[in-house]
């Protein structure tokens, strides 16, 4: 099998742990031929580079990709908190940090509610696809979105996303999901967990953006956390008596397939200024690819890395990052994931093709089950 020549083909790639295995043997901060961005591989460089006050989200010259300005997809990328550094961004992240813990148990109810509406069904074919619409039918319906809207809303998020990677830009999907979420939080019988992100601190006008965002930001790595869990399972099979006799529990899995299987493979940061990071010298306006997937498997973070231990003692994931920019709903991710594969487990589908040749979604950053090949 050819590897592959970067980290962005990598991401779709039969078996990219051979390749990321290299990359972390590398050390430190480094380069590939043919690949301009500084690599981040192993464990100690990809946790320097996401705590480093040196390394922003957004390059300084683009801080809206270039094909987005100017458009409602753009307005809305520029006001993400994971978009952004310093201003009134911190306060928005304070808001989503405390509210979506909060949320666990309405996520869980509302996740087996949705499970039992998409996944129950004959055949593996529709697995991808359900996959996806999950996280928005649950987090859309909790921020009090109406039952008839969510198909739409997935195509929305769906257009949105891929405007995000390149033209043609998603500038109207973008203002419909806007303009939805701004109807959940005026109404007067708001939701529970839209009362939560509308009652805390943030500048009002980020705060519909960044609801929005739950939405977009759920959309593929919820469903590479259930992909990943589900082909586990394909792999091996022992672990549905490992849970049936307790000796893991099915939250055990997902969590070990969020390292194992990394749904989010890597993330990008960029230098403002010339600084020394993990101990190499960068220059302005450089890229640094964090390949967090490697680092996932970096023995000196977990040892027996490319085993798959439910019960892993003192698991190091760094799936959803580390630092200022690290994800604020891990929790619910893991939770959506756990609801969504026990309905399909309950439902005896047979998992087993997933242990062989599939397909991945095109992507640079996320890990999603395509289809059967």
């Amino acid at each position: 099998m050819t590897p592959p020549s970067d980290p962005y083909l990598a991401v779709t790639h039969p078996d990219p742990y051979p390749y990321y295995a290299e990359l972390r043997a590398r050390g430190g901060l480094h380069r590939v031929p043919g690949f301009s961005p500084w690599i981040a591989a192993d464990a100690a460089t990809v946790r320097a580079v996401l705590t480093s006050e040196h390394c922003r989200v957004r390059p300084h010259a683009e801080p809206v990709p270039a094909h987005l300005v100017g458009t409602a997809a753009g307005a809305l990328f520029g006001r993400l908190v994971r978009m952004n550094d310093g201003g009134p961004y911190p306060a928005v992240k304070q808001t989503l940090s405390r509210a979506l813990p909060e949320a666990l148990r309405e996520v869980e109810s509302e996740s087996r509610r949705q499970a039992e509406r998409l996944f129950t069904m004959s055949s593996l074919a529709r697995l991808p696809g359900a996959a996806l619409r999950f996280p928005v039918f649950v987090l859309g319906s909790l921020l009090g979105l109406p039952e008839d809207s969510l198909e739409a809303t997935v195509e929305d998020v769906e257009a949105y996303v891929r405007s995000v990677a390149g033209p043609p830009a998603g500038g109207e999907a973008a203002a419909k999901l806007h303009e939805r979420v701004s109807t959940c939080f005026q109404s007067t019988a708001r939701t529970a967990f839209t009362a939560r992100l509308v009652d805390g601190p943030g500048a009002e006008d980020l705060r519909v953006p960044n609801a929005v965002g739950l939405l977009t930001q759920a959309y593929e790595a919820t469903a590479g956390l259930l992909g990943a869990t589900l082909r586990a399972f394909a792999h091996w099979p022992s672990l549905r008596e490992q849970v049936s006799r307790g000796q893991c529990t099915l939250y055990d899995v997902v969590q070990e397939a969020a390292r194992h299987g990394s749904p989010v493979q890597n993330t990008r940061r960029f230098t403002h200024a010339a600084a020394t990071v993990a101990g190499q010298e960068l220059e302005a306006g450089v890229t640094v690819v964090v390949v967090l997937a490697a680092a996932n498997r970096d023995p000196l973070e977990n040892p027996q890395p490319d085993a798959f231990l439910p019960r892993r003692e003192g698991r190091q994931c760094f799936t959803f990052g580390l630092g200022t920019h690290a994800c604020p709903g891990p929790l619910l991710a893991k939770a959506m994931a756990t609801a969504a594969a026990e309905q399909v487990l309950a439902s005896d589908l047979d998992l087993m093709p997933l242990a062989g040749p599939v397909t991945w979604r095109a992507s640079t950053n996320t890990r999603v089950l395509g289809g059967l090949t």
